[in-house]
């Protein structure tokens, strides 16, 4: 939609523009103004057919139904030095914390492999409307961009972009929270260890195959809302899970950790790449409906204060809470996921766990989630209530959940003398961190939280 007034309709007070035409009268927040630019008149006997073309455009988000937003203009008419004096007038009121200049990385074969051309079709187009000057990288190869982000220079940008997927992310936030470790001398493999959070906000174009960090920060997973959250530059702190296996730290992740049945969905999936995008509804749907649960036994060791939800605990002591750690032997275990970020939160949110949000985050802690052996029509409607957001979710027999601050897991076969080339073997050191594969030591590994250690761009 462009709306088309003159320069005297157009009337900019302390955070909005108030424009009018014939019929209404709307507002702009200055906030929200994607930038301001003057639009030359057309040569040659053009003008005399089809009219002279408005000499200032003003771009400005409009935000629609489940969270999408979009780039509208209004097109102003009027003599040449009103049209600039508008013009500086409104970009000065611009938020200076806006970012100038950008660290671009696109991945360009993820997902439906056309992150190229989203990017240079739509989102480079409200890049520059923003007079943001873009430092693009294109990865190359797997790991690639860990590689880059090993010398890349943050200092010299106001933020990050990942133009890709869960995945793609994943490769910059382990490249650069790693390497801050590294410069600050920190013992980073020590999973207690306070880490240094990164300054350096970072933003995501969702073009990837898992786009779950993108849902939780924008609502949707569409590019240009995405972009648009960028231009504003409102960013947000989120806290990071960290992973640790045979002492020392193996990744980071944002949305989800687990074994068991979700890390047997991830290797499946990537094992029957002959059926491109159509393996991510057919084999997780086989594996749910047709293939028998593959169940194991494992220690849980769970660290620092913990509440148990939605159950009553004898463990438990007056406030909620028990001892620092406590140790299970957890038999005939489907799988075994935490998650973090803003997946959780959004959770949460959504749930008004008021009482229980406000407690973890008083103790710094994340959720845990234990899967017995369940039936599949209770499974798969506890898997749909959980993606509705609905409290029922967690209220499954067969699903124990907890708030912690930290925990560890050591997989056991369930066979006694299980064959050391068997697939059960492999798959048990497996583990799957934001959708992809971790190799893990001898089936143990250990995961917690640290807080804030991330800047994302975001709405408030």
């Amino acid at each position: 939609m462009v709306l088309n007034v003159n320069v005297k309709s157009v009337i900019l007070e302390a955070r909005e523009l108030k424009i009018s035409d014939q019929k209404t009268t709307s507002s702009i927040e200055i906030c929200d103004v994607i930038g301001c630019h003057l639009c030359e008149e057309p040569g040659g006997i053009l003008p005399i057919f089809f009219g002279s073309a408005p000499y200032l455009v003003i771009k400005y988000i409009s935000k629609g139904k489940n969270y999408k937003w979009t780039a509208e203009n209004v097109h102003v008419t009027g003599s040449r030095e009103e049209c600039e004096a508008l013009r500086t007038k409104v970009n000065e009121k611009l938020e200076t914390e806006r970012p100038k200049k950008l660290g671009l990385f696109i991945n360009p074969i993820g997902g439906s492999q056309n992150s190229l051309n989203v990017y240079s079709k739509t989102i480079a187009p409200l890049f520059r409307a923003a007079n943001i000057v873009c430092d693009v990288m294109v990865s190359e190869r797997p790991k690639h961009i860990v590689d880059i982000m090993k010398s890349f220079d943050t200092t010299c940008v106001d933020g990050l972009v990942v133009v890709g997927g869960d995945g793609t992310l994943l490769e910059v936030i382990n490249g650069l929270l790693t390497r801050a470790q590294k410069e600050a001398g920190l013992d980073y493999d020590k999973p207690t260890c306070k880490l240094k959070p990164l300054e350096v906000p970072i933003g995501i174009i969702p073009t990837g195959t898992g786009n779950g960090t993108a849902k939780g920060l924008y609502g949707n997973t569409d590019v240009v809302t995405a972009a648009l959250h960028i231009i504003r530059g409102k960013t947000n702190r989120n806290n990071v899970q960290a992973v640790y296996s045979g002492g020392k730290l193996a990744s980071f992740s944002t949305i989800v950790i687990g074994c068991g049945l979700f890390s047997d969905l991830i290797y499946h999936t990537e094992r029957q790449r002959w059926l491109k995008k159509a393996r991510y509804f057919v084999v997780p749907l086989h594996l749910m409906l047709f293939k028998k649960q593959r169940l194991f036994d494992a220690k849980l060791t769970i660290f620092q204060r913990h509440l148990t939800l939605y159950r009553d605990s004898t463990a438990e002591d007056a406030d909620g809470t028990s001892e620092k750690s406590t140790t299970y032997e957890q038999k005939g275990i489907w799988g075994i996921c935490s998650a973090g970020g803003d997946f959780i939160a959004a959770v949460e949110s959504k749930m008004d766990f008021i009482t229980m949000n406000k407690h973890s985050q008083e103790i710094n802690s994340f959720t845990l989630l234990v899967y017995k052996e369940a039936g599949r029509l209770p499974f798969l409607t506890h898997f749909f209530q959980l993606m509705a957001f609905s409290l029922s979710a967690f209220q499954k027999d067969f699903l124990l959940p907890y708030t912690v601050r930290g925990y560890k897991v050591k997989i056991q076969c369930s066979d006694k003398s299980p064959d050391p080339e068997s697939e059960e073997v492999n798959i048990n050191n497996l583990l799957d961190v934001d959708g992809e594969l971790l190799d893990i030591v001898d089936g143990e590994y250990e995961v917690w939280n640290h807080r804030q250690l991330l800047r994302f761009y975001t709405s408030s």
